[in-house]
């Protein structure tokens, strides 16, 4: 037990644009008796508790100490730096999705990606000059920005590995701006932390962003069809009456009937095409969908980093 504690001259505190983000007060605990050998005081009457608010700045409060026991006949004298800094715990999610978390970063990093280009922005198909489908589809580079929400628990989750490497179900708002459904690939990474009383997991929550108009099913307007694929239906086969036959056409140099050589565009339903209709393209979902806990993505409020 304390019988005397005095706070310690030599403040220190840290100030940004906002004001002071941090400080330190020192204060001298003497103990009526020695800390045992194992047995070190996590709490000092007459200091204030961690948690607490600071008395003069808002925003501020307690969230560790820093003990250092003295030597010889000195050893029942601690000297106690109270470290105070902005709330760092937050309830994110929303609904029965609220969780207790530390939240470390959030928010969007620059990212690239490869699609297959099946069709040009303004819905043009991508043919060659014959019309005809390219053996080897071509590509594009195409931005793909990665959202990132790193959090600390006190205690392992559950129900986040349901939503690991599979697309959002239902549209997704991320900092005001709505990503639609199949547009967001999801990763999500647990790790445990060491030698940290208050956290103990630490998970990474990646969101990657893709978006892929193309016209789907012969449809005349363009759909952004995000994570699913395009396969714009083709072959060098047919069906007639029920059975796959070699397509044959005139060959425009002999007149002639003669099988086609390469892949030729079809109509979807396994006949070749007419000439100057668009593509067929169909659409296939190339990763399973789920619903992402609001947690995943919530932004942190400024009233809990003490910031408003």
């Amino acid at each position: 037990m304390a019988i005397q504690v005095k706070q310690k001259d030599g403040r220190k505190y840290q100030v940004d644009g906002s004001g002071i983000t941090s400080l330190k007060r020192d204060y001298i605990v003497i103990q009526d008796s020695m800390m045992g050998a194992d047995g070190e005081a996590e709490s000092f009457s007459g200091v204030p508790a961690i948690g607490s608010a600071h008395p003069n700045f808002s925003g501020l409060y307690v969230q560790s100490y820093d003990v250092q026991e003295g030597t010889g006949k000195d050893k029942n004298v601690l000297t106690v730096t109270v470290n105070y800094g902005p709330k760092t715990t937050e309830t994110s999610g929303t609904g029965s999705d609220a969780v207790t978390c530390q939240v470390e970063e959030w928010g969007w990093d620059e990212g690239t990606d490869e699609r297959e280009l099946t069709a040009g922005v303004d819905g043009t198909p991508v043919l060659n000059s014959a019309g005809d489908p390219f053996e080897s589809v071509p590509k594009v580079s195409v931005p793909a920005p990665v959202f990132t929400k790193v959090m600390k628990f006190a205690s392992r989750q559950t129900g986040w590995a349901a939503a690991h490497c599979k697309v959002n179900g239902s549209a997704v708002t991320i900092g005001g701006r709505e990503y639609p459904i199949g547009s967001l690939l999801c990763t999500v990474a647990e790790k445990r932390i060491i030698g940290n009383v208050d956290w103990k997991y630490q998970y990474t929550v990646r969101l990657r962003f893709k978006s892929n108009p193309v016209k789907i099913a012969g449809a005349d307007s363009v759909t952004d069809i995000g994570w699913d694929v395009a396969v714009t239906d083709a072959g060098m086969r047919e069906l007639v009456e029920g059975e796959k036959k070699l397509i044959r056409v005139v060959d425009k140099e002999t007149g002639k009937m003669c099988t086609v050589t390469s892949a030729t565009l079809l109509d979807g339903e396994g006949a070749k095409l007419d000439d100057g209709d668009d593509p067929y393209n169909f659409r296939f979902q190339a990763y399973e969908r789920a619903t992402f806990p609001s947690w995943f993505y919530s932004e942190p409020s400024l009233a809990e980093e003490g910031l408003t």
